[in-house]
């Protein structure tokens, strides 16, 4: 096959497995990923850099019930220079937050979500009406028990009334709000109501800057579209430079059904994106094919031996349409990330093939990574799977140990692929486009993208 030849720094290195990043079923016992031993081999000095232009070859496995094919192109789009990072996640700030709010309210306030003496005499009012019920929807009440239920109501909400302000706070920043670890509120801007909601719980996936459209949010619209991907992509750039977000750039751009653009900016390191991972997702019901998506942000753990830690990698989605910025959404803010090597050492690609031909009919498994034969025992009928692999990329990925909020950012080779599994008396009518297989390129362990280790 023809090489093609890239000049870098770095040397030959030995294949070393780590401790748990081998086949999924070693999962019982704690993930360690040696993140110092892997910044060391990085630095190892290294001539050239070839990879063939095609992965090939073929595989059946699990009594004959999975069959892999691979004639696929293998493709560096950002080169074989490769930084290797660390880097920390980090709470939002009061800058942060000065930021969102000078960017999307343009001035106006943002109240907080606290009902005023006002609103609440509003439904004491209505409880003690002639119209209120106390359940529409429930078991029909005696007038006793409607009495009943009216005093408890009248008891909560004369406290409340109490207690509750007369205007709605104004808030300001964490030291404003009810609950130190959250921002929510909402406010008026050009006659249009955002929604605004900023969480810290670092560790965990919710925490997030959200803010968002009412109208968009709750209304029900056939047609948020209206606009062009160019002037889409035009104004969510605007918004990420306006946010200083310098670090993020824009990775993917995919239109909803609803006709509004779905923007995802992902933060980059020394000048190289950290791609996104979308995967891609073709069903059939009732003889209509309906298409989704999703991203691979490290939100799985395992069914046993959970991963207490749920650390996504930093993402900006914007949703703009016709009437402009509908839902921006900033997940898990990130520290500074710290450049270890600038060039780093990659394994041969020969050794990643190798561990490829290997590792492809151990780690594809069906649903609830059973194998078919598993799956075929539990359900009663036969099954196959048919696996494409249809691209082989070099990328940038943030791996980290089990529980642990250190992150060291490293190149890995995704074998991309389409996979069905179907009734083996039928034909395949789904299919799934993600990662099937993902090698660290400096070493050849292999790691998931979807629970980040």
């Amino acid at each position: 096959m023809k090489k093609k030849i890239i000049s870098v720094l770095s040397g030959i290195l030995a294949l070393t497995m780590l401790n748990g990043c081998g086949a999924p079923q070693a999962q019982t016992e704690p993930t360690t990923v040696n993140q110092a031993m892997l910044i060391e081999k990085s630095s190892q000095p290294q001539e050239t850099y070839s990879f063939p232009d095609r992965f090939t070859g073929d595989w059946t496995t699990q009594e004959g019930k999975l069959t892999i094919h691979a004639d696929a192109p293998v493709v560096a789009e950002q080169g074989v220079v490769l930084p290797t990072a660390t880097v920390t996640p980090r709470e939002f700030t009061q800058e942060d937050v000065e930021k969102l709010l000078t960017v999307f309210l343009k001035g106006e306030p943002l109240y907080g979500f606290v009902q005023t003496k006002q609103e609440l005499q509003k439904s004491l009012d209505y409880i003690n009406s002639p119209e209120w019920q106390s359940d529409p929807d429930g078991p029909v009440q005696t007038p006793e028990q409607l009495e009943s239920r009216r005093k408890e109501l009248n008891a909560w909400y004369t406290a409340e009334i109490a207690k509750a302000p007369e205007e709605k706070p104004i808030i300001y920043g964490f030291s404003d709000s009810t609950d130190p670890t959250r921002i929510g509120g909402s406010a008026v801007v050009d006659d249009v109501e955002y929604e605004v909601s900023i969480w810290n719980q670092v560790g965990q996936p919710w925490t997030k800057a959200s803010i968002i459209r009412h109208d968009y949010k709750y209304v029900e619209k056939q047609d948020w579209g209206g606009i062009s991907k160019e002037e889409a992509i035009a104004q969510a750039d605007a918004l990420v430079q306006a946010l200083r977000l310098d670090a993020m750039e824009l990775d993917d751009v995919q239109q909803q059904d609803t006709g509004e653009w779905q923007l995802c900016y992902m933060p980059t390191v020394n000048g190289f994106r950290l791609p996104s991972i979308r995967q891609d997702v073709l069903e059939t019901h009732e003889g209509e094919k309906i298409s989704h998506f999703q991203y691979f942000t490290y939100h799985a753990s395992e069914e046993t031996n959970a991963d207490p830690v749920s650390w996504p990698m930093e993402s900006v989605l914007i949703h703009v349409g016709k009437d402009g910025i509908l839902d921006f959404t900033w997940q898990s803010p990130s520290g500074e990330m710290i450049v270890k090597e600038k060039q780093t050492a990659l394994l041969p690609f020969e050794e990643i093939a190798s561990i490829a031909n290997t590792m492809l009919p151990v780690v594809i498994v069906g649903p609830k990574s059973h194998s078919l034969v598993d799956l075929d025992r539990i359900n009663g009928f036969d099954t196959k799977m048919d696996v494409e692999i249809t691209k082989v990329s070099l990328n940038l990925m943030r791996i980290r140990d089990k529980g642990s909020l250190q992150g060291t950012i490293i190149p890995v080779w995704d074998f991309w692929g389409t996979s069905s599994w179907y009734r083996a008396d039928e034909q395949p009518q789904n299919y799934d486009t993600k990662p099937l297989l993902t090698l660290n390129a400096i070493d050849g362990t292999v790691v998931s993208r979807e629970l980040g280790y």
